[in-house]
């Protein structure tokens, strides 16, 4: 009675054991499609992460805007667009009333808001606070009474012009107004300011766009 003989799979030994230049090529190119696909996806991440932060901002910056323009909005008697309010005008025509018997509703991209101020001695003063966006330019500009360090008007100081108070608006031609990211519109009593403004979102996050509706302060509302 005979047995076969098992033949048992010999051992690698030495150089046998490496791997081949075939399997070496498969991992490189392997680990290089993962790595590749890795750094996408950080750089994507960047990306949003940045964009998101951005666009953070920026609603941060509207906020503090639309408070800014409600508040001396509010502190005003008249608003106008693009034809400044008289300062001079004595009783029964005080300053406070439009020119003309309606307020021109006609958009436009300047506006000018009419502050009354008491002095000292009692007597009343008028103030003209201006918005308007740079020419050809992405700044909202502020003319007019500087702000003191409490928020309030400092009357007591000469105006100031042309403060950068928003930089990243829109150049865009899809506005009322053509090239402008800021259009100022009043109703025809002069007592209610429509703002359209746009904002570019930096690290190319598109853009913002809000309407703004505010009224003159209830002590100048007319009756």
């Amino acid at each position: 009675m005979s047995f076969n003989r098992l033949r048992l799979r010999p051992r690698r030994t030495g150089f046998d054991q490496a791997f081949s230049l075939v399997e070496l090529l498969v991992a490189i190119a392997v680990s290089a499609t993962v790595i590749s696909m890795a750094a996408i996806l950080a750089i994507n991440y960047i990306k949003t992460s940045n964009t998101a932060k951005w666009l953070a901002q920026t609603q941060q910056d509207v906020s503090r805007l639309s408070r800014l323009l409600k508040t001396e909005v509010n502190e005003a008697c008249l608003v106008q667009v693009d034809s400044p309010p008289s300062t001079t005008a004595t009783p029964p025509n005080s300053p406070c009333s439009p020119t003309g018997t309606a307020c021109s509703e006609a958009p436009g991209t300047t506006l000018y808001l009419l502050v009354p101020v008491t002095l000292a001695d009692g007597s009343v003063t008028y103030r003209v606070i201006s918005y308007s966006p740079r020419p050809n330019g992405t700044d909202l500009l502020r003319s007019g009474p500087p702000i003191a360090s409490d928020g309030s008007l400092d009357t007591t100081q000469s105006d100031v012009s042309n403060v950068v108070v928003m930089d990243n608006l829109v150049v865009t031609n899809n506005l009322v107004n053509g090239n402008s990211g800021f259009t100022a519109s009043v109703d025809s009593s002069c007592t209610t300011a429509t703002l359209q403004v746009r904002y570019a979102v930096p690290n190319g996050g598109g853009t913002v766009t809000r309407t703004h509706v505010f009224p003159i302060g209830l002590n100048f509302t007319k009756i």
